[in-house]
């Protein structure tokens, strides 16, 4: 059996002091997908951070998970303490704060978590009417997300960021968790489109304000590099395979 890391036993307070280590190396418990870890995995590469994948025994190991699923990240700090984060939501909004990835006061934070928010109801609306149709299904409710759905993202969104000032950025003139999830929603939309659908509405041409956040948040070097290892590799093509996508 696969053995988890032991989750330090202290008060919140001591805890909480732990978590401002800047040197802890990260753990990852998931299954060799993006799915729920996408998010998770982008932004450790983001932050250019140490982390190393745990084997996943998952019959013996789910009772040892804080809710009995996954993802579950452990951080370890350069003092041997052990957090345990579990929710894919929390720990995307831990691990953002910790490498500021929410802005510069509480006004822009709350102004990220709003795009944030706005875009995980896109990203969830395909995943659940694209992703999970069945296959011969999939090219019609690919163009139907490409026609009832993204026109009114792409309009909002364009709209928010030429706000900002058209600076490849929704929030002030740095990179938040709000750049970074919509470039994975683009990402995803792009990778899983179904055979014979239509072209994916996102362009430089056609949302030129997005596709600048995009390649803004994808030219970072730490992240750029993850994406062209092997294990990202990996990662996309079982992704393909456990969704059974040509």
């Amino acid at each position: 059996m696969a053995s988890l890391p032991t989750p330090t036993q202290a008060s919140t307070e001591v805890l909480s002091q732990a978590t401002k280590s800047n040197d802890s190396t990260f753990k990852i418990l998931y299954f060799g997908l993006h799915g729920l870890a996408e998010l998770t995995r982008t932004i450790l590469a983001y932050a250019g951070a140490k982390t190393e994948e745990l084997t996943v025994d998952w019959p013996n190991q789910k009772d040892q998970t804080p809710f009995k699923c996954l993802p579950v990240v452990y951080e370890v700090t350069s003092d041997g303490t052990v957090l345990e984060l579990a929710e894919s939501q929390a720990i995307e909004r831990y691990l953002a704060t910790k490498f500021h990835l929410f802005g510069k006061n509480e006004y822009e934070h709350h102004k990220v978590e709003q795009f944030l928010t706005s875009t995980d109801t896109t990203l969830q609306a395909f995943s659940t009417k694209v992703i999970r149709a069945d296959a011969d299904k999939r090219v019609e409710e690919a163009n139907k997300f490409y026609t009832e759905v993204l026109p009114k993202f792409i309009e909002v969104h364009e709209a928010h960021l030429k706000k900002n000032g058209s600076n490849g950025h929704y929030v002030g003139d740095s990179t938040t968790l709000a750049d970074i999830k919509t470039t994975l929603l683009i990402n995803r939309v792009l990778f899983l489109r179904p055979k014979g659908a239509n072209e994916v509405p996102f362009s430089a041409e056609k949302t030129p304000l997005l596709w600048k956040a995009r390649e803004t948040v994808d030219s970072h070097p730490t992240l750029a590099a993850w994406k062209k290892s092997q294990r990202y590799q990996e990662l996309d093509a079982s992704t393909k395979t456990m969704f059974k996508w040509e």
